[in-house]
């Protein structure tokens, strides 16, 4: 719109003023219409400035024609309308800036409008904020004042408490002190029935004990008569079995008579026939067995022709190169100076083991092994010389001696699904028995076959262990020591019948609890299972039991279905014991009589020990890897004869656990 009415003042109203109207009217300018300052620019031409002077010109000077000044006035006209265009693109060029200026500056303006806004609103916020820090803090406050005006009140309450209290009890102290002497009376009265009661009770708790005493009197009678009859009756059944005895004993005699007339006639020796009666107590004997800490001599077994009662004591009379008496002597003055302390507990037994508390076992299968297609081949130690092989036991020549030595491994897999073997580092071979329960019995054995650890690990991955003796892996000797060599002679200073019991002794023997009784003297460190198998000194620290109600024919290791069930409270002691610790090991060791070759009596007495071990495992099912097996031949007699002997024909079982391993893994 401003446009157009731009162009009508500048332009069409010049023209019509000249068309039509005279020449003096042409100089009359027409009037334009105000525009906004803003919208026109004014400009002073100097062309209009000519053409007025032009016209003065004329009119002072009578003027031209007419149609040379309207050619003029056109051509003036349309210099101007071409000056106005001009000036109105140079206009809309600047109202263009104009306008992206304003906008620009509208722009800014409204960005600093939001920014204001902006802070403005942070403020807002920030005084909402600091409000309600301020009503947070006013409400704290007013809360404290309020705590602490509840507090003042409470106070206040409990003087007026403590005041109302002491009043009422200055009050019952006043009333107290009027009535004192009523208070007196009564209190008289009272402890004059409380000493008449108290004589009462007294009286009453004297007929109460009279009365117990003469029940217990009654008691005590009616127990004595009961041992009286006990006594009148096991006197009855002595008497019987005494009667029994000598009938069985005249009917033995004559079956024996029999025997030996049999044997006369088919050309035998009586002795290997016939069974001998039992020996006769010797008194001076028996008298040192009950208490042998009173002397240093040699002990032997209470009854004629008894051996010694320790097997180191046989090992020194078997000596070559002096004679008995001399031994003994030597031995008597070397125990002069031994001092023993019995045990209390195995434990108690390890005392002096450097760090047995802190004992802990690696496991058997820790190491990974590779595996053997074949059984291992040991190496032979110095000084061993192998004088014969029969099946799985070898016997050796050792230091001027025999020994046999067999692999129980054969023994342990009898019932295994799956025996084999791995090689592991340093030359040590581990051994893995696999039981059809899943358990496995893990044994790890040093490059001479020693065992350095056996263990069962069960389904579940418990592992029970039987032996422990880590050192002999660091410590391969290559020549074996006897550790007793270094030991004084040992000194007995328990009653025999505390050491050795046979089977066939007493019925009332209470075997679970002499199996578990700790060592007979303390042991010095833990030693290996063929320390304790080839050493007499080491394996008598422990008691022992006589399986003598198996009775061995000459030359046999076979066992009667009849004998093996005379094993039944020996196995049940045994089971008890390996109940509380699975494991727990037991030493069966096999003898035989001097009749025969050495070498022959070592393989008999190690199949008759290994005999024995297999009745525990298949009647009585005692695990075979708790048992350890060893024969010692005619070595250890029990009876100090050369002929054939039926009590040197046996075995004994000895509980070896706390001398080859630390009791603290048990615990």
């Amino acid at each position: 719109m401003v446009k157009r009415t731009t162009l009508l003042a500048t332009v069409a109203l010049p023209i019509f003023s000249l068309v039509w109207q005279p020449v003096e009217a042409a100089m009359v300018r027409p009037l334009l219409p105000l525009v906004e300052k803003s919208d026109v620019t004014k400009v002073q031409s100097e062309e209009e400035e000519i053409i007025r002077k032009k016209r003065k010109r004329e009119d002072d000077g009578g003027g031209q024609n007419r149609r040379e000044r309207n050619r003029e006035a056109e051509q003036q006209q349309d210099n101007r309308q071409e000056r106005r265009k001009k000036r109105e693109a140079e206009g809309d060029q600047q109202q263009q800036e104009n306008r992206q200026e304003r906008r620009k500056k509208q722009r800014e303006a409204e960005g600093d409008q939001q920014q204001q806004e902006n802070r403005q609103e942070r403020r807002k916020k920030q005084r909402e904020a600091e409000g309600d820090l301020q009503q947070q803090e006013n409400r704290q406050e007013r809360r404290k004042k309020q705590r602490e005006a509840e507090a003042d009140q409470q106070q206040q309450e409990n003087r007026q408490e403590r005041r109302k209290k002491q009043r009422e009890a200055d009050q019952q102290q006043q009333e107290q002190n009027q009535g004192t002497w009523r208070a007196e009376d009564r209190k008289d009265q009272r402890e004059k029935e409380a000493d008449r009661q108290k004589q009462e009770n007294t009286q009453k708790t004297r007929e109460e004990r009279r009365q117990k005493q003469r029940d217990a009197e009654a008691d005590q009678q009616r127990r004595d008569a009961d041992q009286q009859r006990a006594r009148e009756e096991r006197r009855k059944k002595q008497r019987e079995a005494e009667s029994n005895q000598k009938q069985d004993e005249q009917k033995a005699r004559q079956e024996r008579r029999e025997k030996q007339r049999e044997a006369e006639r088919e050309g035998k020796r009586p002795d290997e026939t016939a069974g001998r009666p039992r020996r006769e107590r010797d008194k001076d004997r028996e008298r040192i067995a009950r208490d042998p800490s009173g002397t240093t001599d040699t002990i032997e077994l209470p009854f004629t022709d008894g051996a010694a009662v320790l097997d180191s004591d046989k090992d020194w009379d078997n000596r070559r190169d002096r004679s008995r008496d001399e031994l003994r002597r030597e031995r008597k003055e070397k125990r002069r100076d031994v001092r023993v302390r019995v045990p209390e507990s195995d434990r108690d037994a390890q005392v002096g083991w450097e760090d047995r508390d802190r004992v802990r076992y690696e496991s058997g299968d820790r190491e990974r092994g590779e595996r053997r297609d074949r059984r291992p081949r040991y190496d032979e130690r110095d000084g061993w010389r192998v004088e014969r092989e029969i099946d799985d036991r070898t016997v050796i020549n050792f230091d001027g001696g025999i020994i046999v030595r067999s692999d129980d491994g054969r023994r342990l897999s009898r019932r295994a699904t799956e025996t084999y073997y791995e090689d592991l580092p340093n030359g040590r071979i581990r051994e893995v028995i696999v039981r059809p329960n899943g358990d496995r019995v893990v044994t790890i054995r040093n490059r001479y076959g020693d065992i350095i650890q056996r263990s069962r690990i069960d389904g579940g991955g418990r592992e029970y262990v039987m032996y422990y003796a880590p050192e002999i892996d660091r410590d391969s000797r290559p020549t074996f020591v006897d550790p007793g060599e270094r030991l004084p002679p040992m000194r007995l200073t328990i009653p025999v019948d505390e050491y050795i019991i046979d089977t066939s002794a007493e019925d009332d023997t209470d075997y679970r609890a002499f199996l578990d009784r700790p060592p007979v003297e303390p042991v010095e460190r833990v030693y290996t299972l063929d320390e304790v198998k080839y050493s007499a000194r080491i394996r008598d620290k422990v008691r022992r039991i006589d399986l003598d109600t198996i009775t061995f024919a000459t030359g046999s290791a076979d066992i009667s279905m009849n004998q093996a069930s005379t094993l039944k409270r020996v196995a049940d002691a045994m089971n008890e014991i390996l109940d509380k610790d699975p494991g727990e090991t037991f030493l069966i060791e096999g003898h035989t009589d001097a009749v025969g070759s050495d070498e022959s009596n070592l393989v008999l007495s190690d199949e008759r020990a290994e005999a024995v071990a297999n009745i525990l495992t298949d009647v009585y099912d005692i695990a075979p890897e708790n048992l350890a097996t060893q024969g010692y031949g005619e070595r250890f007699l029990k009876i100090d004869t050369d002929a054939a002997e039926q009590l040197n024909r046996r075995v004994t079982i000895r509980r070896v656990t706390p001398l080859v391993k630390p009791v603290a893994m048990a615990e």
